[in-house]
């Protein structure tokens, strides 16, 4: 059928690994769609609609219409979702009550796994400051966020009374308006410093950021973290959009309940497992349920 074409906007090493006989999501991709012709188109086209009719898929590239979706990581390997959306606070499973009663035991290994990839053989401690990891666009308040990253600054100073130690976003450009904002932060407990973020989650007592990945991994490690803006692992976290800003920080500085089960229900339940062997079916009942032809 010519309605069963799949336009592919997908990152080359997936297609070589693909290619070179490897088991990833693009392979399981394929074999949830076996009568689908594939059309691969550089990745960076993939804000364009296809040329031809049939079905698009992205990479972390917002969709256009109905008959695109977006592949995003979920940030570990081989996890991965499947969205019509790149905005991750509008992932379905963001709006999901985390449902724990389906739990096996090995999910504390699983935990345990995940901890140790993010401490990177680190101890685990609390050394007395609260560990900020910025991003971009410091001075704007965006559609996703409860306030700027500049107001986060001075909230969290005012909110709590530990220093506060920042980092800048490796893979950010800042400008010099946003440069000078940050060194006119008088507060002597601020600093703005440059350190792996594995050592200073390691020691830090807790996370408060907007929604960086970074805060994930502090509750991976046991450790709280504040969110300002939504995302889709906020489930565990303290979340001034969700909880209001008293609130979120009473909940943010403790450390996570019930890690363990949430992380398997976030990844296992919630996410596509590129290596588990329902990867192909999942995927397949996941596009039917977005209105896709599949068989």
């Amino acid at each position: 059928m010519a309605d069963r074409a799949l336009h592919l906007y997908l990152p080359a090493h997936l297609r070589a690994d693909h290619e070179a006989g490897k088991t990833n999501i693009l392979s399981r991709i394929i074999e949830a769609l076996p009568d689908w012709a594939l059309h691969h188109h550089p990745e960076a086209e993939g804000a364009e609609p296809p040329a031809r009719g049939g079905y698009t898929l992205t990479h972390m590239q917002e969709p256009q219409d109905r008959r695109t979706l977006c592949l995003r990581r979920a940030y570990y390997y081989p996890f991965w979702r499947i969205e019509p959306t790149n905005e991750r606070w509008n992932f379905a499973v963001a709006r999901k009550t985390p449902d724990c009663s389906r739990i096996p035991p090995r999910a504390r290994a699983f935990h345990a796994r995940l901890s140790e990839r993010v401490l990177a053989g680190r101890e685990s401690k609390r050394e007395g400051f609260v560990f900020m990891p910025l991003q971009g666009r410091l001075l704007d308040h965006r559609s996703f966020q409860s306030m700027s990253p500049m107001a986060m600054i001075a909230e969290t100073l005012a909110r709590q009374p530990l220093p506060v130690v920042a980092t800048l976003h490796p893979g950010e450009t800042y400008t010099e308006a946003e440069r000078a904002a940050l060194a006119g932060v008088t507060d002597p407990r601020f600093r703005l410093v440059e350190a792996p973020s594995a050592e200073l989650l390691a020691r830090c007592d807790y996370v408060v950021t907007q929604n960086s990945s970074v805060a994930l991994q502090a509750m991976i490690a046991g450790k709280g973290a504040v969110l300002f803006a939504g995302i889709d692992f906020h489930h565990p976290a303290g979340s001034v959009l969700r909880d209001g800003i008293e609130a979120a920080f009473a909940r943010g500085a403790a450390p996570p309940d019930r890690m363990a089960e949430y992380l398997w229900w976030f990844f296992r339940h919630e996410a596509i497992d590129a290596q588990a062997p329902d990867a192909p079916s999942r995927i397949a009942a996941l596009l039917r349920a977005q209105g896709w032809p599949v068989a």
